[in-house]
């Protein structure tokens, strides 16, 4: 006879639903609340990105108002604009007056930057954006905040953004063909020239140049920042037509001062020179000009070269360049007028190894146009 076996029990599965109905119920409030935490914390992640952003927008936008138009009160309109066309938890982010700081940055020798509330020049403004219970947003909502009676999100961010001041050297050749007419498409100048043994014509290239470089300073004067600027000229070594020329000389030291920079150029303009190319020598003591004495440790250090021939002292131009970047010093090229080929790829060339850009400036309109562009690319953003 067999019997039952009594220690085995036989469950339904109808039971076995119930029990994991039971546990589903009992689990189902933890798995809520495990799922509320973490789209809220991705979301409290994008929201603090968001207004990171947006701020960093402001302040950019605040300073470069400041630095084109002097007014903090414009700065302060220009910088909410910004923010309220930028999201922070799907709404445009709201800045009061004062969230908007404005002071004084400079880098230090480490290259840090370090800013100063009040400080003066005024070169910089700080914005402090907010998504607290205190600001005009409000706290960012959480979705499942409310599951938890908990408040919203609150978070905050800082930016501050300004103006560089520079040192500039301006480096520009005073070779002969630099008296041709800018419609000359000569690349030299015979000796038989008539202009040779002349100062510079109205329609010369040397002449275009003097404008170009006034438009420059203008553009300088237009902002906050506070720059120096420096002249050097190199030609070659050679006396003729009564004059004895030097190769390369510094004719204005680094000055704040733009006038003695205009003055420096109208000497030039009434002064009879020539001679050959040597760019890099040139470029070499613009160099020692931005390390020397007159050069603050703290500004940004620029050096614009100016040519319209073919180096032609062996020594390229790149070379120097590369010298320059090491020491923090950027370099930005202009081939003006009837350049062959392969001296405006030399003088890309040499903006490459100085980090800086290059321009072809065929005629005196782009001319103009290369070093409007110089000084904007100058007066950048520092965050």
């Amino acid at each position: 006879m067999k019997y039952p076996n009594t220690n085995s029990w036989n469950v339904s599965p109808l039971c076995r639903r119930g029990a994991t109905a039971v546990v589903f119920v009992i689990m189902l409030p933890v798995l809520m609340l495990l799922l509320g935490f973490s789209v809220d914390l991705a979301y409290m992640q994008l929201s603090r990105a968001e207004l990171r952003a947006a701020t960093d927008l402001a302040a950019k936008a605040a300073s470069s108002e400041l630095a084109e138009t002097g007014d903090t009160a414009r700065a302060i309109t220009k910088g909410k604009l910004i923010a309220s066309a930028n999201k922070v938890a799907g709404e445009g982010l709201t800045l009061e007056d004062a969230d908007f700081v404005f002071g004084n940055t400079v880098r230090s020798t480490t290259g840090k930057w370090s800013f100063t509330a009040s400080g003066s020049p005024m070169n910089a403004v700080q914005v402090n954006g907010r998504r607290t219970s205190a600001a005009p947003d409000g706290e960012v909502d959480l979705f499942f905040s409310s599951l938890l009676n908990g408040d919203g999100f609150q978070t905050t961010a800082a930016a501050t953004a300004g103006f560089i001041n520079a040192d500039i050297c301006l480096v520009l050749d005073r070779s002969s063909s630099m008296k041709l007419a800018v419609s000359n498409t000569a690349t030299g100048m015979g000796g038989g020239d008539p202009r040779s043994c002349d100062i510079p014509w109205a329609d010369s290239r040397w002449i275009a140049l003097d404008d170009a470089i006034k438009i420059f300073l203008a553009k300088m004067n237009d902002t906050l920042a506070e720059e120096q600027v420096a002249i050097v000229t190199y030609a070659s070594n050679y006396t003729a037509c009564g004059v004895t020329n030097h190769n390369v000389t510094l004719d204005q030291p680094l000055t704040s001062d733009f006038t003695s920079i205009t003055t420096a150029m109208e000497n030039l303009n009434t002064t009879v020179w020539g001679g050959n190319t040597e760019t890099s020598q040139g470029m070499s003591l613009a160099r020692s000009e931005l390390n020397g004495s007159g050069a603050r440790a703290t500004a940004e250090k620029i050096m614009v070269v100016l040519t319209d021939g073919a180096y032609t002292n062996g020594v390229h131009p790149a070379d120097v360049a590369a010298l320059a970047a090491a020491d923090r010093i950027k370099v930005h090229t202009i081939t003006f007028g009837a350049c062959p080929s392969n001296v405006i790829m030399d003088m890309q060339d040499t903006a490459v190894a100085g980090g800086g850009y290059h321009f072809h400036a065929p005629d005196a309109a782009t001319l103009n146009d290369a070093f409007s562009k110089i000084a904007g690319s100058i007066s950048i953003l520092t965050q």
